[in-house]
């Protein structure tokens, strides 16, 4: 994207500071602290709003972001960037919806390490959809990621003891990596900024619709969730230019092991809001980052 270019202007001392060699790591690395940050606030909201109406408000918030940075003129927008933006949008609802859904009974810091899945998931997904056979790396990968989300699902005997909220995780990682399977495997000619309105608007808009269908919208006079949902719609926004502008400097595999650090804040974050985790649990969630590791190790 260019918006960072608009916003760091010459001079300036953000533009001093994307002129760094490093200036890519250390925005990635202020992402996942971000990211690391999003899983408590959302927990901590969903006793005041539905699931589905947080984030149908945290991603309006962050689609009138990036539309008043970038002021796109409405006829600009083609029937390709519209029709990618939905369906794209539209996985991105299933990924981050089902993720707050389940933030309702699973603590902020299993729920990262879960999400986390998403990586492993990625090679599988390649082999199912396009039979691109996944390498050794990403095989062990898969392997580990299993071994760790057996003892972070709090495993008992030989059996697995997974509640409703952690099978709505895991069908939120799968929606992040299918969208990473389908937007690496698109051969898209449009604007990245154009298309992010309309990915971010699609998520918006149907969150509200199923929130209304479950039972329609909570409204709350409490202050924090609708704190909590604007600072998230514009820290979404923010990542959202943050990881576009990095990434085009950053190879893919470095950026997935930066991510790795995601679920490692939000567990610290949540351990020092009281979460408490079994000693399983905390080796699970070792494995899982050690899988991401592992599946992004080139052969």
């Amino acid at each position: 994207m260019e918006i960072m270019s608009d916003i760091a202007r010459p001079s300036s001392p953000v533009s001093s500071f994307l002129s760094r060699p490093n200036a890519p790591v250390i925005v990635l690395l202020a992402v996942t602290v971000i990211w690391g940050w999003t899983f408590l606030l959302t927990r901590l909201s969903l006793p005041y709003i539905g699931p589905y109406a947080f984030v149908g408000w945290r991603f309006g918030v962050a689609a009138l972001a990036v539309v008043l940075v970038t002021r796109p003129h409405p006829a600009s927008f083609t029937r390709r960037e519209i029709t990618s933006g939905v369906t794209i949008g539209l996985i991105l609802f299933l990924g981050y919806g089902l993720q707050a859904d389940g933030l309702r009974t699973v603590a902020s810091g299993e729920s990262a390490f879960l999400t986390a899945l998403y990586v492993p998931m990625v090679p599988l997904l390649e082999f199912l959809i396009f039979r691109r056979r996944p390498g050794l790396f990403a095989l062990a990968g898969l392997a580990l990621a299993f071994a760790g989300l057996v003892l972070v699902s709090g495993m008992t005997g030989l059996s697995f003891a997974f509640d409703r909220g952690q099978w709505l995780t895991l069908g939120g990682a799968l929606g992040a990596a299918l969208e990473i399977v389908l937007i690496g495997h698109s051969a898209l000619t449009a604007d990245p900024r154009r298309i992010a309105i309309v990915q971010l608007a699609t998520v918006s808009v149907i969150s509200f619709a199923v929130e209304a269908v479950r039972g329609g919208i909570m409204i709350t006079t409490h202050a924090f969730p609708f704190a909590a949902m604007t600072g998230m719609g514009l820290a979404t926004a923010f990542v959202l230019v943050a990881q576009n502008w990095a990434q085009r400097s950053i190879p893919a595999n470095r950026a997935t092991l930066i991510y790795t650090l995601e679920p490692v804040w939000a567990g610290l974050v949540g351990a020092a809001f009281g979460e408490i985790f079994a000693s399983a649990q905390v080796l699970g969630g070792v494995l899982i980052i050690a899988s991401v590791v592992l599946s992004q190790w080139k052969s």
